[in-house]
């Protein structure tokens, strides 16, 4: 987790030597060039695609922690219009497949009846990978919506207890080709902003509030380490192209990236522009991904940080899918 600023801080002494000693300057300039594809994880200036294919051939994908489309009352305090306009703002998206974590469906109801208003109403099939049913039989969990037909679904199993999870579909496109797609909510990293900002403040918080946080952030680690690998080993028995969007809760310099990322490309990577904070938050980080094999061709991905409903940014990005493997740049 502290790479990012090792990253930064080798940069300012790049510039401060190349001031004051420049050939001490070689030591961290050899270092940015050894460390280059981490850099890249976190910082790009890719160009969008000039999206020569045709319309029809084109994938549009959202990937959107929703929270539960704001419906606790304290999620919304500030603006008790700001769950229609999140849910509205979703349904009305022209993403072809949206994937969306922290999913909330209430049944009937006029703003949350969302498999109603982001599925029958704008024309897209829906599988819902339910974490829990509360008591007025309300819906949580991961959620995939589809404008191209689903001709099968199901779930990655993890072998240990969690509330977390990863589903898929396999969509049959207008090419007559199948699409996997996955939508992943991997183990929290279980930090509250309040206890950071506690441990911040004294000697004796940063005691207290730093080893709760520490052991919460390890058992986040070795979490998410045993869910990659079943989620790898699922995506190895796929015959199918694959698409993976969804919540990581991981960094980009993590082990959970860096095994997804050994099989896969990364949307941000390939596409994105400047440094990609996911996260709606006083962390600067990037939480939130796609990835997809090399059967398909990115032509835009971006991260829509001017919407600003949850506490994370959505993810869009288009694609074509290419009959033959597209060489990774």
């Amino acid at each position: 987790m502290s790479l990012p600023g090792a990253l930064v801080m080798n940069g300012i002494m790049l510039l401060l030597w190349l001031w004051q000693r420049p050939l001490w300057a070689l030591g961290p300039l050899l270092l940015i060039i050894v460390f280059w594809g981490q850099h890249t994880r976190y910082f790009t200036l890719n160009t969008p695609d000039a999206e020569p294919e045709p319309e029809e051939q084109r994938i549009k994908v959202l990937s959107y922690n929703v929270r539960v489309f704001n419906v606790y009352k304290h999620l919304h305090a500030d603006n008790p219009e700001l769950p229609e306009e999140e849910m509205q703002w979703v349904a009305e998206h022209p993403a072809d497949i949206l994937c969306l974590q922290e999913f909330y469906n209430e049944k009937g109801h006029k703003t949350y009846d969302s498999r109603k208003r982001v599925g029958k109403q704008q024309d897209r099939e829906i599988y819902v990978g339910k974490a829990l049913t509360n008591s007025i039989g309300a819906e949580f969990g991961l959620a995939i919506f589809s404008r191209f037909p689903i001709i099968e679904k199901g779930s990655v199993s993890f072998d240990r207890p969690t509330k977390n999870q990863v589903i898929y579909v396999d969509v049959k496109l207008p090419s007559k080709d199948t699409l996997r797609v996955y939508n992943m909510h991997l183990e929290s990293m279980a930090i509250e902003q309040k206890d950071v900002d506690e441990a911040m403040q004294s000697e004796a918080g940063l005691k207290t509030k730093g080893r709760n946080i520490a052991r919460r952030l390890k058992g986040g680690f070795i979490a998410r380490s045993h869910q990659v690998q079943r989620l790898l080993e699922h995506i190895e028995g796929c015959k199918h192209p694959v698409l993976l969007s969804g919540d990581l809760n991981d960094l980009p310099s993590s082990y959970t990236y860096q095994q997804l990322r050994g099989e896969l490309q990364n949307a941000f990577e390939e596409g994105g522009r400047g440094f990609g904070f996911t996260y709606n938050g006083k962390l600067p980080i990037r939480i939130d991904n796609q990835f997809f094999s090399n059967r398909l061709k990115l032509l835009r991905f971006d991260v829509l940080n001017q919407i600003q409903f949850t506490d994370h940014f959505p993810l869009e990005a288009t694609y074509v899918l290419s009959s033959t493997p597209v060489a990774e740049e």
